[in-house]
């Protein structure tokens, strides 16, 4: 479960005043928020992008293919059969 302790909270009533800014500083920071109602974390605010994102990441790993490469991938590298970063950096031109 995720930590939301180390996320920064603002309740209700301070969100209503505060919400222009905020959702400014959401599109450009990609952070988080957590929303409380009488102390209770009740919302999770964040910037669309950082939202699509994470909408793709649970898709992708929704996916039974993509798991199974993901964990054959994952064996292959600790048994020192993956590609070093360097390597495929160069490929890339980066």
């Amino acid at each position: 479960m995720l930590n939301v302790l180390g996320l920064p909270f603002i309740g209700t009533d301070k969100l209503r005043k505060k919400l222009t800014s905020l959702i400014k500083a959401l599109k450009k920071e990609q952070g988080e928020v957590i929303v409380t109602h009488r102390g209770e974390p009740v919302a999770v605010l964040t910037s669309i992008d950082r939202y699509l994102e994470e909408q793709q990441a649970f898709k992708e790993f929704s996916d039974p293919s993509y798991i199974k490469a993901l964990l054959e991938a994952k064996t292959e590298i600790r048994e020192g059969k993956g590609i070093p970063a360097e390597e495929v950096f160069k490929k890339k031109g980066l």
